[in-house]
């Protein structure tokens, strides 16, 4: 008899990685989320890639993955690997995995992923709005005091490194466009940091992204 797959439901990150992780008692009762009345045990996120990590030995990845309301860590191991070792900072991808939590942090296990056009990640924002409203805000969990300070001195120098962000896209123009990475080793910033800028930018229709390039919306 064939076993049925569950649903993946597309959802806002940040409702994912806030709402209780509920675990269940029986052999084939699946652990979920629950979000806005549906458990959520799959799902399908769109978003952008802002950090990656690999162990020495290659028998662990992850992936953080941005999608505008929150990050959440996308983790493989061992045989998996191979889903997401190709992938690299500042892609667009399409993720499709199962829900899991580990010491308080809930988790994507990764069963599909693969790139796709960032037009894509701004069709699914304007799908979530329309189901569930604007996300709810949100810290990543996993940010250290360390991060949280540094978020605090970045909003005094905000101003300067969009300004050296906006340079730099203009700077790039004739090379068609400039890539995350370009602007973490011209600026010598943390990539979260540019991220931040670059989004903001983005919204406020200044730059524009096509094939993983920032250029300026003339």
């Amino acid at each position: 008899m064939p076993i049925n797959r569950l649903t993946a439901y597309k959802v806002w990150v940040s409702d994912l990685v806030t709402s209780p992780y509920i675990k269940m008692s029986g052999e084939f009762e699946s652990n979920y989320v629950e979000v806005k009345e549906k458990q959520v045990s799959r799902v399908n996120i769109i978003g952008t890639i802002v950090n990656k990590l690999e162990s020495g030995d290659k028998n662990y990845t992850s992936l953080v993955l941005d999608d505008g309301s929150e990050q959440i860590r996308i983790k493989a191991w061992r045989e998996d690997v191979k889903i997401i070792e190709r992938f690299n900072i500042g892609e667009c991808v399409l993720v499709i995995g199962k829900v899991k939590n580990y010491n308080d942090e809930t988790y994507i296990l990764p069963e599909i992923v693969k790139q796709i056009d960032i037009n894509w990640e701004l069709s699914r924002k304007l799908e979530l709005l329309k189901s569930y409203g604007r996300p709810i805000e949100h810290k990543f969990m996993q940010e250290t005091k360390e991060e949280a300070q540094a978020v605090e001195e970045i909003t005094f120098s905000s101003s300067n490194l969009r300004n050296d962000v906006l340079n730099l896209i203009e700077k790039y123009e004739e090379k068609s466009g400039i890539t995350l990475e370009e602007l973490k080793t011209e600026l010598h910033k943390n990539i979260k940091e540019i991220y931040d800028v670059v989004e903001e930018l983005i919204k406020e229709g200044q730059v524009y992204n096509i094939g993983n390039k920032y250029r300026l919306l003339v």
